[in-house]
């Protein structure tokens, strides 16, 4: 049972890890980088003459947004499937030490 109890344990780190690196990559740590991409999109926005221009460019930027928000729902889905793993592995683990402090006797 101990083995059992260190294994479990192992992994629990290694998935908190996982999912500790995967949150870490959403955090914007330049901002500026975005606000540059975004005054760059509006320059673009206003200098547009013809409006099927301008409807095929909103057209590419919506798609862009409903890709990126596809693929952190996915991910999103991922971490959460991650989070009930880790509860249940937590649960077990506490579960089991509370038996193996309190041995039962006949």
């Amino acid at each position: 049972m101990r083995n059992i109890r260190r294994l479990f344990l192992i992994i629990s780190i290694l998935l908190f890890g996982w999912l500790f690196f995967q949150i870490a990559n959403e955090i914007d740590l330049i901002p500026n980088y975005s606000r540059t991409f975004v005054s760059e999109d509006i320059d673009k926005v206003e200098k547009f003459k013809d409006l099927n221009e301008l409807k095929e460019f909103s057209k590419s930027k919506i798609y862009s947004l409903q890709k990126i928000n596809m693929e952190r729902s996915d991910l999103a889905d991922k971490q959460l499937i991650m989070i009930f793993i880790l509860i249940g592995i937590q649960l077990f683990l506490y579960i089991t030490s509370n038996k193996s402090k309190y041995p039962t006797q006949p």
